[in-house]
């Protein structure tokens, strides 16, 4: 019997670009899943918002908390807009938040965008906080994307998202494995701020530099390289161990960008190493797929073994959106929607907390 859902995908990088919208329609036949994305895009968050999403993790509490449900009124109304310029009627809405805090040694991981107050002003049910309960379980709450490329990429085996923090996932018969690998469009964003864009374009700032060697070592001497998965990163990390190396460094801005494609390169192919794979075709999706030189850089550093591809635009930069929806319907049918040998918890878990009134699920 084959049943349909139609779900919102809300995703917020640490990229800070805006916020992914997108209309998934899910049908299981045969148990087995396929997915359309039936309209999707991407609203900007304006100068003050992004402002006060990047500075979110000095706030205090109570500017936190107002913040949290600020946001909230702006993910709601957005898709509320949505759903009428495109004549939607959704099931519910899984929404990753963004992410202020991530530090599971800790037990924390916090993301901002109050789910009741999506669900009051878009007047549909929410999904949210998918991170928590696998850190509590004892695992990374990161990544979680795998769990969706698993069953709605069938053809990849191996996977790479180039967002704020780039990651990478091995799919084989019976397994899952990934982890964060290092710092990507943030990085490359905040370099290109001081040159006074916000993104250097298909790396074309990047592509005219030439790569500083001992900027390069610096950073991949990081101790977070030294570590195995699974592992994972936040803003806080990159704020404290890789932002200090860029802003400290005397090489001239278009010399760190091209070193920082490198970096990422370099790191992305230690990473698919790591994971144990043998020559792979790897489905690159984020922001940073749109990125010519380092699309370029990943297949120079792959050396024939791995190769890096980009699918249709729609699912390079909506896949995240599309996998929150996804994890959201697990959640609401009751299924496992992390995987522990992704994140390294305890066990697999049906992770999210609901808002709103949901139909029973089917």
């Amino acid at each position: 019997m084959e049943k349909e859902f139609l779900v919102i995908g809300l995703m917020s990088g640490t990229s800070l670009d805006g916020l992914d919208v997108a209309a998934c329609r899910f049908r299981l036949a045969q148990g087995k899943w396929s997915y359309v994305i039936e309209a999707a895009e991407s609203i900007a968050y304006d100068d003050e918002m992004q402002h006060k999403i990047k500075d979110s993790v000095t706030l205090s509490g109570l500017e936190l908390s107002l913040l949290d449900v600020e946001l909230g009124k702006f993910f709601g109304t957005s898709v509320e807009a949505f759903c009428r310029k495109h004549g939607l009627q959704p099931l519910f809405i899984g929404s990753h938040g963004h992410t202020v805090f991530h530090q599971p040694e800790k037990l924390l991981t916090l993301q901002i965008g109050n789910p009741e107050a999506i669900s009051h002003f878009s007047q549909l049910p929410v999904v949210a906080n998918f991170r928590l309960q696998d850190v509590l379980n004892g695992g990374q709450g990161a990544p979680l994307v795998p769990y969706g490329e698993h069953y709605l990429f069938p053809d990849y085996h191996a996977f790479l998202n180039l967002g704020g923090i780039a990651n990478v996932a091995l799919h084989s018969q019976n397994a899952m494995k990934g982890f964060d690998t290092c710092a990507c469009n943030m990085g490359l964003n905040h370099l290109a701020r001081k040159l006074g864009m916000s993104f250097d374009k298909n790396g074309e700032v990047a592509k005219t530099g030439s790569m500083s060697d001992s900027l390069f070592q610096s950073l991949n001497r990081l101790d977070y390289f030294q570590q195995k998965g699974p592992k994972s990163l936040g803003y806080e990390w990159f704020e404290k161990e890789v932002a200090p190396l860029l802003d400290n460094s005397s090489t001239p801005v278009k010399d760190a960008l091209c070193t920082f494609i490198h970096h990422i390169a370099f790191q992305v192919n230690k990473g698919m190493d790591g994971l144990g794979s043998s020559t792979e075709k790897v489905m690159v999706t984020g922001g940073g797929a749109l990125n010519g030189f380092l699309m370029e850089s990943l297949n120079i550093y792959g050396k024939g073994k791995f190769t890096y591809e980009a699918p249709d635009r729609k699912t390079v930069e909506f896949k995240e959106a599309l996998v929150f929806a996804f994890l959201g319907l697990q959640r609401f049918l009751g299924q496992p929607n992390v995987s522990s040998q992704v994140t390294g918890s305890r066990q697999d878990v049906s992770a999210g907390s609901l808002h709103g009134n949901f139909k029973v699920a089917i």
